[in-house]
């Protein structure tokens, strides 16, 4: 499954070569502070890490839809960016809240690396 929205991250893909493993590395820091545990998976692009993702955030929506909100909170993320990206996609809401989730550790990695340069 291609990710178009994973495009707009070309030129950082490009000006920070380790951006892929950095998101992936706080995506398992966030999911194990609320002891949620993630698969070992083989991580070599924004993509894959949407794939890795995905299939956790649909299982927590099934089984406990109070554990996405407070890993979302965790992550900060605001409800309102969370209605607006329901509003977008709202026959996915997995897909939505993965992209949401990408999109904030992507922001938190560029900015820790912009800042400790």
């Amino acid at each position: 499954m291609a990710i178009v929205w994973q495009d707009e991250y070309e030129g950082v893909l490009e000006k920070y070569a380790d951006l892929v493993g950095l998101v992936w590395r706080q995506v398992q820091k966030d999911f194990s502070m609320e002891a949620i545990e993630l698969k070992e998976a083989e991580i070599s692009t924004l993509n894959d890490v949407f794939l890795a993702l995905e299939p956790q955030i649909t299982r927590l929506i099934q089984l406990n839809f109070n554990d996405v909100m407070r890993l979302l909170y965790r992550i900060d993320i605001s409800e309102e960016k969370v209605r607006k990206q329901m509003d977008i996609m709202p026959d996915d809401a997995s897909r939505a809240m993965t992209i949401l989730i990408l999109r904030r550790e992507i922001e938190k990695v560029v900015l820790r690396k912009q800042y400790s340069a």
